[in-house]
């Protein structure tokens, strides 16, 4: 097989799981490939230089201990339900797959930033995922996989 390390963005969405299903037919049978499935949470929640403001004038319960325990919670949780989401879309042809699934979230201030460095991070050689196609501007694209095309040094492979 060509592609040994698949990375495919999640985000619960008709184009996803298609990409995900284009994944695993890709390289399922592969017990040596590895498809990582990836949502992207943003930890734009509150940006430091705002909280450092509001503690500042001492208006904010906020520190940025409780800023780091709190996105560090809503990764943990975000990962909890992509493993139950991607569970229950692939149901009993999960047992079918050879390949490695590493099912997980990545904090980013964007989703282009967070799929693309999660790519060069784990060496991925292809990016699979969807594109909803909306926006004048930017074509059959969405903002995302346009951003992700433009941005990414691997193939990306869009699917709707």
């Amino acid at each position: 097989m060509l592609f040994k390390n698949v990375l495919v963005p999640y985000d619960e969405s008709e184009h996803a799981a298609a990409a995900l299903h284009l994944a695993i037919d890709l390289v399922g049978d592969d017990p040596e490939a590895t498809i990582r499935v990836v949502t992207v949470v943003s930890n734009d929640i509150m940006p430091p230089s705002a909280l450092s403001a509001a503690v500042a004038f001492d208006t904010s319960p906020v520190s940025y201990e409780n800023y780091e325990a709190l996105l560090s919670h809503i990764a943990e949780r975000s990962d909890r339900e992509l493993h139950d989401d991607v569970a229950g879309l692939l149901g009993r042809d999960l047992q079918g797959i050879h390949a490695k699934l590493v099912i997980e979230s990545r904090l980013a201030g964007s989703p282009v930033e967070g799929i693309t460095n999660y790519a060069m991070d784990h060496r991925c050689d292809l990016i699979v995922m969807g594109r909803r196609g909306l926006g004048a501007l930017r074509g059959m694209l969405g903002s995302v996989s346009y951003g992700v095309l433009r941005s990414a040094d691997i193939p990306v492979l869009t699917v709707k």
